[in-house]
């Protein structure tokens, strides 16, 4: 038939059958064709939305175009270069939410070097653990969490917003993909350690591009407006607001932390649409539903998805009836 991938018994062998995940050697049927890496993917993608914002800061209120999005990632990947960043090295990314992070996400990824990130609010010796892990040549960070990671690597840390600052942009200049392809590692993230030490699991560029695909094709509204108060650091932020988001064209709203005021400022001035949260934020939203509908405009406001754990049936009883005009939904 038109469109299905035929699998033969030998690849169907390479399927857990618990999971349903292929662990097996590449085959370009079982993915959205032509097998690209996932900057190729996300940027070819976002080509015709070039004047729209991708992202936007809900404190300062910048807005990063999908047309600045692709000259910062060709620009970040040039100095990055420069920096000694090769294919196959790890460049580690620590900081809270901000508009740089998928800048930086394709940046690395395009050179065909691996991005990895550790939760700024960790320990020292937490993310000591890390580097010791996977040794990175590189490591990303903010001023104030710099004396932290200080020493971790040869290198000091280098500085995010000193980085930026010194970019040479060139709005023509192509972003290149240097032999990346589907095949190759492309992120590094690791769990959030709530059953014990964390745990750093390898996404290849066909992982995420497979990951992209199927969650544009279930959220892919180009209009939608997202606010983002999960960490991009995790693999439920970063899949949803980067990869998702970006191949959609849609327009995230960056928080770089989770204040219910600021979140709900946020979707009164920036028209949000879609909300994506974990089952605490649920529980406090319904607690406050008289307050918030009082002090803020939430009718651009149509769902909330809830996921990374269970959601009691009492609190979403209590969320239905504080915002009986928005659906609450669990993936």
């Amino acid at each position: 038939m038109a469109g299905c991938a035929f699998i033969t018994r030998e690849e169907r062998s390479f399927f857990c059958p618990s999971t349903g995940i292929y662990n097996g050697p590449w085959n370009s049927s079982l993915a959205p064709t032509p097998p690209l890496s996932l900057p190729q993917f996300l940027l070819s993608h976002s080509a015709s939305s070039s004047s729209k914002p991708a992202f936007i800061d809900a404190e300062t209120g910048a807005a990063l175009t999908f047309a600045n999005l692709r000259a910062l990632t060709a620009a970040a990947a040039r100095a990055l270069a420069i920096l000694g960043v090769r294919r196959g090295d790890v460049v580690l990314h620590v900081s809270p939410n901000s508009l740089h992070f998928p800048t930086l996400v394709l940046a690395v990824m395009s050179l065909g070097a691996v991005f990895s990130t550790a939760n700024f609010l960790q320990t020292r010796s937490d993310i000591q653990s890390q580097v010791q892990d996977f040794g990175p040549v590189l490591i990303l960070t903010t001023a104030d969490l710099a004396p932290k990671l200080d020493g971790l690597i040869p290198r000091p840390p280098t500085l995010i917003d000193q980085f930026f600052a010194s970019l040479s942009i060139d709005r023509n200049a192509p972003v290149e993909f240097p032999g990346v392809g589907p095949v190759d590692p492309a992120a590094l993230m690791y769990s959030s350690g709530t059953t014990g030490k964390s745990k750093g699991v390898v996404s290849s560029h066909g992982n995420l591009v497979a990951m992209a695909s199927v969650l544009r094709h279930v959220w892919g509204r180009r209009e939608e407006v997202y606010a983002c108060v999960v960490p991009l650091s995790h693999m439920f932020g970063f899949s949803v607001f980067v990869c998702r988001a970006v191949a959609a064209g849609a327009t995230v709203v960056v928080l770089r932390r989770y204040v219910l005021d600021e979140l709900l400022m946020a979707v009164e001035e920036h028209r949000v649409t879609l909300l994506l949260v974990v089952p605490p934020m649920v529980v406090q939203l319904a607690r406050s539903g008289g307050v918030a509908r009082a002090n803020y405009d939430l009718c651009s406001l149509r769902e909330v998805i809830c996921s990374g754990a269970p959601l009691g049936r009492d609190h979403m009883e209590r969320f239905a009836d504080a915002y009986p005009g928005i659906t609450l939904s669990q993936r």
